[in-house]
């Protein structure tokens, strides 16, 4: 199995979302998942346990925790589907089967589903980089928009960059 690099997962996720036709923040992971033909279950499980691909029929079914609020239910469904993504794209690729083992790709599909790149910039731009309204858009904490928008370079340590 071949090492994939953060732009592959980052394109997996982006190509997902364009074929389910999302184009606004905050992105709905579970209509994604909908759109790919995969069954989202909502269960009661412990506190210590977000959620789970199981095998039915064949075909990969996703168990999300119920007891977890609204941001972790979508953290970890973006999880799972970008271990879901991977699979799909390369036959090759296989799901973690230790915990400890954990791939960065899912991580990396998290930030893109829940902060997707094209979106943010375009909503930056429509908002003068606000990034403490972006948050709320987004539904993630300022904080979290801040990093990912410094990140990308639209927002340097000292200031804010406002050449577009």
């Amino acid at each position: 199995m071949a090492i994939k690099s953060n732009a592959y997962y980052r394109g997996i996720v982006q190509a997902a979302l364009t074929d389910a036709g999302i184009s606004e923040p905050p992105v709905p992971v579970e209509l994604v998942a909908e759109r790919l033909g995969l069954p989202v279950r909502p269960v009661v499980m412990p506190a210590f346990f977000s959620g789970a691909v199981i095998n039915e029929d064949g075909l990969p079914v996703m168990l999300v925790n119920a007891g977890k609020d609204e941001m972790g239910r979508r953290r970890v469904l973006a999880h799972m589907l970008g271990h879901i993504l991977a699979v799909l794209d390369d036959p090759q690729e296989t799901y973690p089967r230790d915990t400890t083992m954990e791939h960065t790709g899912a991580e990396i599909a998290v930030q893109e589903f829940i902060m997707p790149e094209s979106l943010v910039l375009d909503q930056a731009q429509k908002w003068f980089n606000d990034y403490r309204y972006l948050a709320r858009l987004f539904g993630v904490d300022e904080q979290e928009m801040l990093n990912k928008m410094v990140d990308m370079g639209l927002i340097k340590q000292r200031g804010i960059r406002w050449d577009y």
